[in-house]
């Protein structure tokens, strides 16, 4: 029986040996160095740095294979696009804001209307529908239903 049916089973009671990490790898399409971090995350219950997100630890195990004068390329990538994400938070800020200072709308807004909302505003207008501020359609209001609270995030 091969390991992984022994995975399916739960009849494992030990990690993969180190000679299956290159087709673990190649199975869950990361480098080998992640299936080492995870092995020691599972079995051990330690990371190599529990700082680094989630979604970041495989761009590390390919990091370490650049070389020393790309790195400030990268730096410079990386920054740019930390800026860019700080750029769009900002703008859903003021999208937010101008929704929430000029949104009173006299006549129920349609479910069309709503969709073009972007979530900042579908929340501030889920708020006002709420406060009595907005009205909305029967439709709209139960797509603003749908939308999530920034703690479900």
């Amino acid at each position: 029986m091969t390991w992984w049916n022994k995975v399916r089973w739960w009849e494992v009671d030990t990690p993969p040996e180190q000679r299956l990490y290159p087709h673990l790898a190649k199975a869950l399409q990361v480098p080998e160095r992640r299936v080492a971090e995870m092995v020691a995350e599972q079995w051990c219950g330690v990371r190599p740095d529990d700082k680094v997100p989630e979604h970041l630890r495989s761009l590390l195990a390919t990091l370490t294979g650049v070389g020393e004068d790309d790195v400030p390329v990268l730096e410079q990538l990386a920054q740019t696009l930390c800026d860019k994400r700080a750029a769009e938070a900002e703008v859903e800020q003021y999208s937010y804001w101008l929704f929430e200072a000029y949104g009173e709308i006299e006549e129920p807004l349609t479910l069309e209307q709503v969709r073009r909302l972007k979530l900042p505003e579908l929340r501030a207008l889920s708020t006002a529908v709420a406060m009595g501020g907005a009205s909305v359609d029967e439709e709209a209001g139960l797509f603003l239903d749908g939308v999530p609270d920034p703690e479900d995030e």
